[in-house]
């Protein structure tokens, strides 16, 4: 009986020592594939910062953090429908996750392109909601609902390109690291993003307190971030542009296969060259290809009536 409990006991320390190798080498897996992942979506991700701001800048000071606390938290719902989602479309329909990252792009494509347009002044840029005190509207919480509901719907394309292009980049790996990717993926998208944005609104209340301050470098620190908040959101609705023309035409480039061969054309050049012409110029150009013809469409009657604005 002892011999038996002896070979049992050992049975299960080998047991033990499989598993915790197993789940060390799922874990460096899973931070393997994260990594690439991320850098894959990094675009996105910087699309996302650099848009969400233009939403929450119109809200009140007061109710700016719950704004963008309400925005995250349906961020993260949002993404817990799509992981299993794709996941399940992934294992049974694969064909689907092309025309999803091609619409998906395109829609990348259009809305780069017009935000270029609106600030090249082509077109006439779109007014978020804007409630400034209760006595600007009837229903305060109506206008910060609408605030939060255009802002989500931005946030949701994102969001579907990012699990898009997440679950095509670990499409052949287990059920369990495409899991565990798509989690870690999706929390970074969101709290990372959301964490950002929210130091970014609150960048002119911080330079306000460090101004009230009786330290005289405190207070120089707060004039800057009182001065540099209107440019750091100017900055950002160009960056954000661009950072959509750029993913959504490499993103048309590489699942539309006629567009393959405008890869290569950078092949003979220099590298810096090369990259920024595989990798900036060219998806730019594929970007405000498609979005101009988008924007024709949707405005075909009011431009043939010479009235597009």
């Amino acid at each position: 009986m002892a011999g038996l409990i002896g070979y049992i006991g050992a049975l299960a320390d080998d047991l033990s020592a499989v598993a915790v190798k197993v789940s060390a080498g799922a874990i460096d897996d899973i931070t393997q594939q994260t990594a690439k992942s991320l850098s894959k979506t990094a675009g996105i991700l910087i699309d996302d910062t650099a848009t969400i701001p233009q939403y929450v800048s119109s809200t009140t000071a007061k109710r700016e953090l719950p704004v963008i606390w309400k925005i995250g938290k349906k961020s993260l719902r949002n993404k817990a429908i799509m992981i299993p989602v794709a996941m399940l479309i992934t294992y049974f329909a694969p064909w689907i996750m092309a025309p999803i990252l091609v619409l998906g792009g395109s829609y990348l494509a259009f809305e780069g392109s017009e935000s270029l347009a609106e600030k090249l002044g082509l077109i006439k840029a779109h007014e978020h909601p804007q409630v400034h005190s209760i006595a600007d509207t009837e229903d305060l919480m109506a206008a910060e609902d609408q605030t939060v509901n255009s802002a989500v719907r931005t946030d949701t394309i994102l969001s579907i390109e990012i699990i898009a292009l997440t679950i095509a980049s670990v499409a052949t790996e287990s059920l369990l690291i495409q899991l565990g990717v798509l989690v870690i993926v999706g929390l970074i998208a969101t709290l990372a993003v959301y964490g950002i944005v929210g130091l970014i609104i609150k960048m002119d209340d911080m330079g306000f307190y460090l101004k009230n301050t009786s330290n005289r470098f405190y207070q120089a620190i707060g004039g800057i971030l009182i001065q540099g908040m209107p440019k750091v959101l100017k900055a950002l609705g160009w960056i954000g542009a661009f950072a959509m023309l750029m993913v959504g035409g490499t993103i048309l480039i590489h699942n539309l296969g006629f567009l393959h061969g405008l890869t290569l054309l950078g092949g003979s050049l220099p590298v810096l060259a090369s990259t920024l012409l595989d990798f900036v110029i060219i998806p730019a150009i594929v970007s405000i290809v498609t979005g101009v013809g988008i924007i024709l469409i949707k405005n075909a009657k009011r431009f043939y009536k010479g009235k597009i604005n």
